[in-house]
């Protein structure tokens, strides 16, 4: 059987995710629980050991916003 993968639903993540082992929020597909939660302590994902820091990038995006 070949393996699904699907990109993370996480705006900023570049991973990607096999469906079969993806958390399901609402219809999304999401690499780890940080990013389906929407990283609300600014933690990186699972991925940050593959160059993947989608928590530091939802902080960018905050003070962007109020800069």
């Amino acid at each position: 059987m070949t393996a699904v993968l699907l990109l993370c639903d996480c705006s900023l993540c570049k991973r990607s995710v096999e469906e079969s082992r993806s958390i399901r929020v609402g219809g999304q597909h999401f690499c780890s629980k940080s990013c389906a939660k929407g990283h609300p302590n600014m933690e990186p994902c699972d991925g940050e050991r593959n160059g993947c820091n989608c928590g530091f990038g939802e902080l960018e995006l905050l003070f962007a916003a109020t800069g």
